[in-house]
């Protein structure tokens, strides 16, 4: 049995000397044989330490032949065990790895001399290694043993750890020990040159290290994974010759992360588990979603076929950083990711990181854009993690009480999976043996619903694996969230970030050939060509989006993609055109007539006009159901759509955009009776043309009818401005680029008549436009009324259309009311854009507003 002082430090981190030998001790009989004699845990240099008592036995040789025992150990048992007791024995072999390979260094470098090192007794508890420098025994052995060793890993591969971490470590472990040395009265004897030392040991030990990892890796395979991540060339040759078979799986192209299962079932592996048990349910239910469609929806177009997601899921490239103090903000915002790296190989790097022992430490957060595949993703990933070695537990927070604590959404999970009740803590209990993953789908859809309710989300996910490593029952989590939304919540330091990226042209390639073939026996399918995508930008390098081209572009009647007079506003137009189509007409239970079908069009792209403002007035890339509800009541009236019998029909917000590929729908509490949703365009660019489009469409109802009223005031009424008003008083258009290009864009294309109709009514409308605010739409309000910042944004907005229709020449004369003075009135003008209007958006107008009057009158941001 080993000493009560061995015992005592057991649980020391196996990154450090102390941790590993304890653990890896307790497995090798001569360890145990050695440490029970000194009654310690300490190795100094090849002399056993007891720290406590500051006794040195000098045992060089015989440390020597401890510290190859306590590998070789460690190396049998990783053959025979998996889970998180691998990953501390990963730990612990590879820290005595490190410090073996500074022992040779520093035999190798001092030569035969140091077989010659004693200690006198007064040596033993002070040794002075230069003029007012004291170095003890004890402090040394406490910098040896508790020296931190980090693991090579996704967040430092194998060259990159060895080089920024460890050497720098291993150096000053040499530099102390060279100090120790010197304070020794036989040193002196030696006649050596102690400046180059150093330098010389930890060039030796780099040599020494790097062979006895790249040989251990030849056996382990967590460690050959490791090795692979930012392999440099030399490093690649290497690995070859340390197991070229498991390079050859690293090297395979595969679908679905099929290569992520290849790489974690390497090596022994265990039995498979039985059908009965929770573990097999669990594997089973999650498998069971490579044999489905790639796209699963209830609104699915008629006649077509979807590849399965194991032959047409294709796997994103990728972005990763360490979360730290300074991060803040920054995981939000494109530009912060722009300076890291793309990287390939997303299969290695899960793999990597899901057989670290850091995995249970915090969560890993994946981020992406909405469409960009997240939780199809994670799907996968519990499908593929081998189920003898894992237990996955999918939590889809849409689908669990949105303000449980998490251990209760978890059980909550396993309840709807498994149709029965089952604890976390008999499941985790049931699969000690075995890696525990538990995957948090959609923390974006939570935080979205609950406002800041959830902000902490992300902490409490890391003090939940904190208690369970506590409890001895350890357990990775992967959280997946929208990226604009992850400044919302608090993210531990530390903690790994992954950030999905758009497809490149590749991938592109790779998911049209399984949508193209998976249709080859559809009647009448075209087959869609990557030429014919990609010159359509970002929509065709996100999944879903490019699934929406790919959905329009069968329909045999719709233009082709690859028409050279096909802008960007009209591709929009088009797809709103067919999708808005689909949505009325397939409706087989009830198709609407003819004479019908074209006011439900309308109908329906007025109310998704409605909730693209919605998100624009508000300053949200989404929109609450709640918040859409109350802004179509106001506009439309009340919906008569009410409840009949036991069942209560969609919300009229709901069946607004319930249906179309381009609205994501964030849900909580989804089965609860009181479900909390929110929506958002799969890309901004839709919301962006709608509102352009709604605007120029209200502003000709608008010119229109006021041209008859002036034809024939007697039988014509004065147009009313207030719907257009209400919409354009509470944001100016130019906060959004692409606003103002669809809009020059469609304005371009109308008849000059019609112009010059609209510009006259802009004339009137700014006319009018101080004598009061709102208009009769007073209930809506996306933001908290400003009768200054209503007239502000609203003349602002009327000069930005005037210019866009103007065809840019924007002359500030041509817009005043009859009788005033243009400077003045343009002056003016600017006043109330600098009282009202905050920064951000008096700089946005000068690009349209400034720029195009030539520099006549005042910038509205001077």
């Amino acid at each position: 049995m080993l000493s009560h002082s061995v015992v005592a430090v057991a649980k020391a981190s196996p990154l450090t000397y102390e941790g590993a030998l304890t653990l890896l001790g307790a497995h090798s009989p001569f360890a145990i044989e050695v440490l029970n004699r000194v009654a310690g845990g300490g190795i100094l240099l090849g002399a056993i330490v007891v720290p406590d008592a500051l006794g040195l036995v000098d045992g060089k040789q015989e440390a020597g032949r401890l510290v190859q025992q306590l590998t070789t150990a460690a190396t049998a048992r990783l053959h025979g065990i998996h889970g998180y007791g691998r990953h501390e024995l990963l730990a612990a072999a590879h820290t005595t790895v490190v410090l073996s390979a500074l022992f040779d260094a520093l035999h190798e470098t001092i030569g035969p001399s140091f077989k010659q090192l004693k200690v006198t007794d007064r040596e033993k508890l002070q040794l002075v290694s230069g003029p007012g420098k004291v170095v003890t025994q004890t402090d040394w052995i406490g910098q040896l043993a508790g020296a931190d060793l980090p693991l090579p890993g996704p967040a430092s591969g194998f060259e990159e750890n060895l080089r920024a971490v460890l050497a720098p470590r291993i150096a000053e472990l040499a530099g102390s020990a060279i100090a120790f040395f010197e304070g020794l009265r036989v040193w002196k004897s030696f006649r050596l040159d102690s400046s180059t030392l150093v330098a010389r040991s930890t060039e030796a030990w780099r040599r020494r290290y790097r062979d006895a990892y790249l040989r251990l890796a030849s056996d382990v395979p967590e460690f050959f994974v490791w090795a692979s991540l930012g392999e440099h060339t030399a490093t690649r040759e290497e690995l070859r010759t340390a197991n070229a078979r498991l390079l050859e799986v690293l090297d395979r192209t595969s679908a679905a992360l099929g290569q992520l299962h290849d790489i974690l079932a390497a090596g022994h592996v265990p039995a498979r588990p039985g059908r009965v048990s929770i573990r097999g349910k669990l594997a089973r239910a999650a498998t069971a979603v490579l044999d489905q469609p790639l796209l699963r929806s209830s609104a699915l177009p008629a006649g077509l076929s979807f590849p399965t997601v194991a032959e047409g899921f294709v796997t994103p490239r990728f972005r990763c950083a360490v979360v730290s103090p300074t991060t803040g903000a920054g995981l939000s915002r494109e530009d912060w990711w722009t300076s890291r790296p793309v990287q390939e190989g997303l299969d290695r790097f899960l793999a990597a990181y899901l057989s670290h022992p850091g995995a249970a430490l915090r969560p890993l957060i994946m981020l992406g854009h909405p469409g960009a595949g997240k939780s199809l993703l994670t799907e996968i990933l519990a499908a593929r993690l081998p189920s003898e070695k894992f237990t996955v537990v999918p939590v889809q927070l849409r689908r669990v009480n949105a303000d449980d604590r998490l251990v209760p959404q978890v059980e909550s999970a396993l309840r709807e999976i498994l149709k029965e009740q089952v604890s976390w803590g008999q499941m985790a209990d049931e699969n000690e043996d075995l890696t525990r993953v538990v995957i948090l789908d959609g923390l974006d859809e939570l935080i979205q619903a609950t406002g800041t309710a959830q902000s902490a989300y992300l902490t409490d996910a890391a003090r939940f694996q904190q208690e369970e490593m506590a409890l001895g029952r350890p357990v990775s989590v992967v959280v997946t969230s929208r990226t604009v939304v992850v400044d919302r919540a608090r993210v531990p330091d530390g903690a790994m970030v992954i950030k999905l990226e758009d497809f490149d042209d590749d991938r592109v390639n790779s998911w049209l050939t399984a949508w193209n073939r998976a249709n080859v026996a559809t009647p009448g399918f075209r087959a869609l060509m990557p030429a014919e995508v990609l010159r359509h930008g970002d929509l065709a390098r996100q999944p879903l989006l490019l699934t929406l081209l790919a959905i329009y572009h069968a329909d045999p009647t719709a233009a082709r993609l690859d028409d050279d007079t096909v802008s960007p506003a009209a591709l929009y137009r088009m797809l709103l055109d067919n999708f808005i189509h689909r949505q009325v007409s397939d409706k087989p239970d009830r198709p609407p007539s003819p004479e019908q079908l074209p006011r439900l069009l309308g109908e329906l792209r007025q109310r998704l006009s409605i909730a693209a403002f919605g998100m624009f007035n508000r300053q949200r890339q989404h929109v609450t159901e709640a918040d859409l509800e109350r802004d179509l009541e106001v506009f439309l009236g009340r919906d008569d759509n009410h409840a009949h019998g036991f069942e209560s029909p969609a919300s009229r917000a709901h069946r607004t955009v319930a249906g179309f590929f381009f609205v994501h729908v964030s849900r909580v509490d989804e089965y609860s009776e009181d479900p909390r949703r929110t929506y958002e365009f799969l890309h901004a660019t839709f919301g962006e043309f709608l509102i352009a489009e709604r605007a120029l469409l209200l502003l000709d109802g608008y010119s229109r009818r006021l041209a008859e009223h002036r034809t024939d005031p007697a039988y014509h009424e004065a147009p009313d401005d207030s719907l257009l008003r209400a919409l354009l008083s509470y944001q100016p258009l130019t906060l959004r680029k692409p606003i103002i290009e669809f809009a020059s864009a469609l304005a371009s294309q109308m008849e000059s008549t019609r112009r010059e109709e609209q510009l006259e009514a802009l004339r009137r409308l700014l006319a009018t436009a101080r004598t009061r605010a709102f208009g009769r739409y007073q209930r809506y309000e996306p933001t908290p009324p400003d009768v200054v910042t209503a007239c502000a944004t609203w003349t602002a907005n009327l000069v930005v259309l005037a210019c866009l229709i103007d065809a840019g020449s924007g002359d500030p004369s041509r817009l005043p009311p009859p009788g005033a003075s243009p400077n003045h009135w343009w002056d003016a003008t600017v006043r109330l854009w600098q009282a009202g209007l905050a920064e951000e958006g008096r700089k946005s107008l000068d690009s349209v507003i400034y720029s195009q009057s030539q520099g006549r009158g005042t910038s509205p941001d001077s």
